[in-house]
């Protein structure tokens, strides 16, 4: 059993050892995003007619309708 559980910590250390780079990239990525302005939200009213009701179907289907009786 001791050997088994030296074995899985290799093998931890190895994929760690793997992905580290990657790890690194990403907590690079994230301070750099950090600095990234986002622009604001257009007002819904600001919205053209085609973009409301793509909003109104992408909210629908996110967060249900209030219409009980349906499936």
């Amino acid at each position: 059993m001791i050997a088994a559980a030296v074995a899985q910590m290799a093998a931890d250390d190895a994929t760690a050892a793997i992905f580290a780079p990657l790890d690194a990239d990403n907590a690079m990525a994230l301070e750099e995003s950090v600095a990234v302005e986002t622009p604001g939200l257009p007002a819904f009213e600001d919205l053209t007619a085609e973009e409301k009701v793509l909003a109104r179907r992408v909210l629908s289907a996110a967060l249900g309708s209030d219409q009980s009786d349906v499936a």
